[in-house]
């Protein structure tokens, strides 16, 4: 059995509560009873049909997002120096204008001033980052 975190499961599991009202319901006759209950099924067979579909486009965009998601990670970075020249790193011809950067903070005694989103430099970076996350890389 599948699990109802399952995406065709929570079709099914969505299209027998839409029949639910089914069996609540007083009998008509027993001709047009039949002919109304087979055309509800057929509705909840178009009606899981289109939910299959639906899930089946979102596969590839889910994984796609779920690898973004192992991938990248935050890195802590802060500015060093000021504006207006008086603190600084040096640059220029001679050295004496002082310019403010941005240095990655490894281990600053602070929070970092801002965080970059970061990617691993590696070709393809699936094969890491689904090794991290403890995924098998499964090509379907």
């Amino acid at each position: 059995m599948r699990p109802l975190t399952d995406p065709r499961s929570l079709a099914v599991a969505f299209a027998l509560a839409l029949s639910l009202p089914l069996a609540a319901a007083p009998a008509v006759g027993a001709a047009d009873g039949a002919d109304a209950l087979r055309d509800r099924i057929e509705d909840l067979h178009q009606e899981i049909s289109s939910l299959e579909e639906d899930i089946d486009d979102l596969r590839e965009p889910v994984a796609e997002f779920e690898l973004f998601d192992q991938c990248m990670f935050l890195m802590g970075v802060t500015q060093y120096g000021t504006s207006d020249g008086r603190r600084g790193y040096v640059y220029g011809r001679g050295g004496v204008a002082r310019r403010p950067a941005l240095a990655m903070d490894m281990a600053g005694f602070g929070a970092p001033a801002f965080h970059f989103l970061a990617f691993p430099q590696e070709e393809p970076p699936s094969i890491e980052c689904n090794e991290d996350a403890g995924q098998e890389d499964i090509d379907d």
